[in-house]
């Protein structure tokens, strides 16, 4: 099932400007907090993230692709966010929903598939990844090219049609801009990934939990498609939130040196995902720069988190300290990882520092 929203509010120019500018391998906290911001809201729907990152200054066209085959445990989505200028387009994986038994399924099937070439990942996330990605390398290339994502979605004579839905204004025209290319076939980037007046200027995938991992997938295979190499120089960040470790050590050293300084992982507090695959599954590992919660917000941490040694023990240990959280008397008891700190809702307030309530306004 696919869908789209299209938002009709004039977005302030500096957050397209300061993302879109961004220098390369830089972290940036206001990029941070939009960006946990879309991978929160990945949650709901398209129309309510698209509606969100409005009120935080992206006016945008927001299209969502959803795969789902419970008899190959796959139930997962996909967001592409395309600013109104086509300059900035911001790819996010929904994470896993905590209704959803076959989500769990995948982020449970850890026995390794082999990624193309280089090294083993986690055979659950990769499938998850394989099965939206025909359909979002074709909307990457489209928002490449300055053509609109929702155009390129109808194009596609595979897929449902892309109607817009209502928009933040609801005297706003709803209909993306005339310019650009309708073809849902855009034409190859150039290797040096030029972007000509009105076209993408820069990309970020982002993502919560399993969409984290996803979006560490995303990223790797735009480095390792030909027809994509155009898209390696847009690439400005790839933000994710209590991800858990996505390959074995080779796939983690190979695409460390290829886009691991662009990759910024954030972990809240005792969270227990992040150290997930547990190692008696086999041998996995982080990379990219590693930003802990403080009181203060996100600070880097030099050593990225090590896996938990055997799953049953975390689990009791991490449900333990999601009771503890809810009965203050017990606040005095450190337990080394929480479940309740993998909330997506910590994570965006984390990144925001502003007062409780205000991810709604």
């Amino acid at each position: 099932m696919e869908s789209a929203t299209g938002t009709g509010r004039e977005p302030p120019k500096g957050v397209i400007d300061q993302m879109v500018n961004a220098e390369e391998g830089v972290y940036d906290r206001d990029t941070a907090y939009i960006l946990a911001a879309a991978s929160a809201w990945t949650y709901s729907d398209a129309d309510a993230l698209g509606r969100m990152l409005t009120r935080r200054g992206i006016a945008n066209e927001c299209v969502s692709v959803e795969f789902k085959n419970d008899a190959l445990f796959v139930d997962s989505t996909a967001y592409v966010v395309q600013s109104h200028d086509r300059r900035l387009a911001i790819l996010c994986f929904s994470g896993t929903e905590p209704r959803n038994h076959i989500d769990w399924l995948t982020d449970a099937s850890v026995r390794a598939d082999t990624f193309p070439s280089v090294g083993n990942v986690h055979g659950g996330f990769y499938r998850a990844t394989a099965a939206l990605w025909p359909v979002m390398r074709d909307l990457l290339r489209a928002a490449a090219s300055g053509a609109s994502v929702c155009r390129a979605l109808e194009a596609d004579q595979a897929l449902r049609s892309c109607p817009l839905r209502g928009s933040l204004d609801r005297g706003a025209e709803q209909r993306p801009a005339e310019d650009g290319p309708r073809s849902g076939d855009p034409p190859p980037l150039t290797e040096e990934g030029d972007a000509p007046a009105g076209q993408l200027e820069a990309l970020y995938i982002t993502g919560h939990s399993l969409g984290g991992a996803l979006a560490v997938l995303a990223a790797a295979l735009i480095y390792s498609e030909r027809q994509l190499a155009g898209l390696r120089p847009l690439l400005k960040g790839v933000y994710t939130y209590g991800q858990p470790m996505v390959g074995g050590p080779t796939f983690a050293r190979h695409f460390g040196e290829k886009f691991g300084k662009k990759l910024f992982r954030h972990i809240y507090g005792n969270d227990i995902v992040p150290r997930l695959p547990p190692i008696t599954t086999g041998r996995f590992s982080h990379f990219g720069q590693e930003y802990a919660s403080t009181s203060a917000g996100w600070a880097e941490q030099e050593r990225p988190v090590t896996q938990a040694i055997k799953m049953s023990l975390c689990t009791a240990i991490g449900l333990l300290a999601w009771v503890r959280d809810q009965l203050p008397g017990l606040s005095w008891l450190r337990l080394p990882v929480s479940w309740g700190d993998h909330a997506p809702l910590y994570y965006l307030r984390t990144s925001q520092a502003a007062h409780p309530g205000s991810e709604f306004e």
